[in-house]
Parts: C-alpha cells; sequence; structure tokens
C-alpha cells in the first residue's frame, strides 16, 4: 500500500513538472512570437511602405510619360482627342490650372537683336501627382515631366525644343509653349480616364535678317533646377550671370509655337 502512494505522489510531483515546464516553454515560444511582432513592425513595415510608395512613385513616373506622348500628338501631329487610363496610387493626380502671370511662376521669354526687344511671359499650368506618403510630386508642364522633391527638381523627359542649324549655317531655335487648363477643378485618385483635347493658341516667327537674335529663356521658380539642366546640357545655352536666366546668342530665326491642352476629365 504504502508503494502504490509513493508511485502516485511521484506521479503528480511529475504531473505538475510537466505542467511548469510546459507552461515555459509557452511563456518562451510567446516572447519569441511577440518579439518577432515587434521587429517586424518597427522596421519590416515602414520598408514595406516605403517600398509600395516608391513603386508608385515609378508607376507615376511612366504614366505622365506616356501621357506626354498624348499631348506631343495632340499638338504636333493635330491629333484632336486623345484618352489615356491610369492608375493614381498613393497620391493625388490633379490638374494645376495656369496662375494669373508673374517672373517668378511663369515662362519669361526674351527675343532680342540691335533693332527688337520682345517679351513672352507663359503660365504653363500641370498635370501634377503628389505622392501622400513622401515629398515628391510628379508633373507634365510645358511639354517636359518633371521630378519635384525638397532638395531640387530633376527632368524626366525632355519636351521638344530644339536648335536646328541648316546646310548654309543658319541656326533655328524652336520654342514650343504647352499649356494645360480645365474648366473645373480636377483631382481623383485610384483609376484615371485622363481625356484631353487641344489647340493652337499663338505662333511666332523671326526670320532671317541681318542681325543675329539673342534668345533670353526664364523658367518658374520651384522648378528652376530641372530646367536650367536642360538649357545647359540639351540646348547648350548659357548662364546669365549669377540669375536663373539663360540665353544663347548668333540665333538666325526663331520659331515660337504655342498650344493649349484642355483636360476634359480625369
Amino acid at each position: 500500500m504504502s508503494k502504490l502512494v509513493t508511485k502516485m505522489n511521484v506521479y503528480k510531483h511529475f504531473n505538475r513538472e510537466w505542467a511548469v515546464s510546459e507552461t515555459v516553454g509557452f511563456v518562451i515560444i510567446f516572447g519569441i512570437i511577440m518579439t518577432g511582432i515587434g521587429i517586424v513592425t518597427l522596421y519590416g513595415y515602414p520598408a514595406l511602405l516605403e517600398q509600395q510608395s516608391n513603386a508608385n512613385i515609378r508607376n507615376m513616373e511612366k504614366s505622365l510619360i506616356i501621357l506626354q506622348s498624348d499631348v506631343n500628338a495632340l499638338t504636333f501631329k493635330n491629333v484632336p482627342y486623345k484618352e489615356t487610363i491610369m492608375q493614381a496610387s498613393g497620391g493625388v493626380l490633379s490638374v494645376e490650372k495656369p496662375p494669373i502671370p508673374s517672373v517668378d511662376n511663369s515662362f519669361s521669354i526674351r527675343i532680342i537683336n540691335t533693332t527688337l526687344d520682345e517679351s513672352i511671359t507663359f503660365p504653363s499650368g500641370a498635370i501634377k501627382f503628389v505622392s501622400d506618403s513622401a515629398d515628391i510630386s510628379i508633373l507634365l508642364q510645358n511639354g517636359a515631366v518633371v521630378k519635384w522633391q525638397s532638395e531640387g527638381s530633376v527632368m524626366l523627359s525632355n519636351p521638344r525644343w530644339f536648335i536646328d542649324t541648316a546646310p548654309d549655317g543658319n541656326k533655328t531655335m524652336v520654342i514650343t509653349l504647352i499649356q494645360v487648363n480645365s474648366t473645373e477643378s480636377l483631382a481623383k485618385s485610384g483609376i484615371c480616364n485622363v481625356q484631353l483635347t487641344g489647340n493652337t493658341t499663338h505662333y511666332s516667327e523671326y526670320p532671317i535678317t541681318s542681325n543675329k537674335y539673342t534668345v533670353k529663356i526664364k523658367p518658374p521658380i520651384e522648378y528652376t533646377k530641372a530646367w536650367t539642366n536642360y538649357f545647359d546640357y540639351s540646348l547648350n545655352m548659357s548662364q546669365e550671370g549669377t540669375s536663373t536666366t539663360w540665353l544663347i546668342d548668333d540665333i538666325d530665326r526663331v520659331v515660337i509655337k504655342a498650344w493649349k491642352i484642355n483636360i476634359i476629365n480625369l
């Protein structure tokens, strides 16, 4: 009988130890799981959000370059209407209407020779994507795709401006001005159906004379870096002193074409 009691006591003691061990094991495993969740929450989730934000921004860069092709079709190919579907995720796509013209928010163009001094102030407007999670915006502005960040701006796709030298040595500079506007305020996230029409609003030609032209251009101050890099590296223009105005001399002929793109819907 005493042996039976002893065995029962040993069995009860073993059960208690097993229960304690199981509880300790559960606590350890639970602690490991919670630590893993904490690490993922602290480091992994923000990294995942940043990766998604970067993917959204890259997608909008590609979408606005496609939209730039549509605008070029409306202007240079005289197509009457274009329509593009795009996904604006992680931000808002909107139409930024042309502002009241000023030297800070518009393109300022000056054509000069010994008998002429004419200026054009052109507020361009834009189709603009603003990211929700990053200090970044991407816009289709005056025929170019520009990316803006707090550090400055960069041009992702150039406009169709060019300087052509004819066989006789005469140089022609062609400047295309493209204004974006809409009859009402437009802004949208998610699936966007961008509908556009276009028409020519202005054409100026400064013909070949005995006096060569100097062309001076000053871009909007907010996107100065992107445009001045374009003037410098693509058009071989020179900076006027320390200002944000860029110039080129010895131009024989200047052509300025302006279009208005109307955004019907987003």
